[in-house]
């Protein structure tokens, strides 16, 4: 079996992953920071990576414990190298050039968001390519063809929030706890996902962009007056009913496009992976469009949802297969400079 240590800094969460022939989870640790950041109703960056700093060392320690292997045993290093926050990635992959260095083995770079769709693989070995990938998450939501776990084409996505960040945002209109996402499924639960009428921006657009920004301000008038600015009168059953209408909407606008996509590019196969992939309607939801026109669905499993290490592990077992390795001068590259986001224009849905 061939060992990949995987590690993930990105963003809040430092980890480190064994993953055996790209889906044989051996050893894997997280330490989340959003506890950290709860006070501050988001990530710090300057406080993440001096979290990485500080938790690096010993979730690498214990992920190899974990699978009972050392250094010598592995045959690679695979880390999160964009996009992400700069200093928080400059953390993990500096500690990967070292472990590299040190144990003498190849050095992989691993694209973060494609590594949220390979995490399928970590719970489901056997996948049909070509597939219809959706990362959704706190900072992406983009749609992509991909033709095998390591090569993926940009198709669409968000054009201001990611479904992640409207979660969050919805959260805080209703005085709900960080992350919001966990607290807006929770509540969405028992409350009446049609008590509501909001917006689903861009359902009938032709094309595979995304928007969730007026989702979000409308919840805002609806809840907190016509400017917004009013103290939050509901009661806890109103708010329940405003979470259920608020997961409503982005559900159905992720799952709408989904199909669009796969019918558009004659795939069978769909991909979801990201931190809003752990949301229950929408898996819900995803399972139900799918029996019902007949498509494969592969979902991670939730604690490899979020971000984690044993994805940048499982992505980079494939890049390591391709001999794809990279320099000792590896440096990272951050949200600004390569992601998404950064393509101006997507592919049309039909191209």
């Amino acid at each position: 079996m061939h060992l990949i240590l995987g590690i993930e800094s990105s963003c809040d969460e430092t980890a480190a992953a064994v993953v055996g022939d790209g889906h044989h989870v051996l050893g894997e640790v997280v330490r989340s920071q959003a506890a950290d950041f709860a006070a501050w109703g988001g990530v710090v960056p300057e406080l993440a990576a001096r979290g990485h700093i500080q938790h690096l060392p010993q979730v690498i320690a214990e992920a190899l414990d974990q699978a009972q292997c050392q250094g010598h045993d592995l045959s690679a290093i695979a880390v999160t190298s964009y996009p992400g926050l700069m200093g928080s990635l400059l953390c993990g992959v500096t500690a990967a050039k070292m472990c590299a260095a040190r144990w003498n083995i190849p050095l992989i770079a691993v694209d973060h968001i494609q590594a949220h769709l390979c995490a399928a693989h970590l719970s489901q070995a056997s996948i049909t390519y070509p597939a219809i990938g959706l990362v959704a998450s706190g900072g992406h939501s983009h749609f992509y063809h991909l033709t095998g776990p390591s090569q993926s084409r940009l198709l669409g996505g968000t054009i201001d929030d990611a479904a992640g960040e409207a979660f969050d945002k919805a959260a805080a209109i209703l005085n709900l706890e960080y992350p919001g996402g966990p607290a807006i499924d929770r509540l969405a639960a028992t409350g009446d996902h049609t008590a509501l009428r909001l917006p689903r921006s861009l359902l009938h657009s032709g094309d595979l962009r995304l928007s969730f920004a007026g989702l979000k301000t409308a919840l805002l008038y609806q809840m907190r007056g016509p400017q917004g600015k009013d103290p939050l009168t509901a009661s806890a059953a109103e708010i329940a009913h405003a979470a259920a209408s608020f997961q409503a909407a982005v559900v159905e606008v992720l799952v709408r496009k989904l199909l669009q996509a796969a019918a558009s590019h004659t795939c069978q196969q769909l991909i979801i992976g990201g931190g809003v992939a752990c949301n229950s309607g929408l898996r819900r939801a995803l399972q139900e469009a799918c029996d019902k026109h007949q498509l494969a669905l592969a979902l991670p499993e939730p604690r490899h949802c979020a971000d984690n290490a044993a994805m940048i592990a499982a992505l980079g077992y494939h890049h390591w297969q391709a001999g794809h390795y990279a320099e000792p001068t590896l440096s990272p590259l951050p949200t600004t400079a390569v992601g998404p986001r950064r393509h101006a224009t997507p592919a049309s849905p039909g191209t």
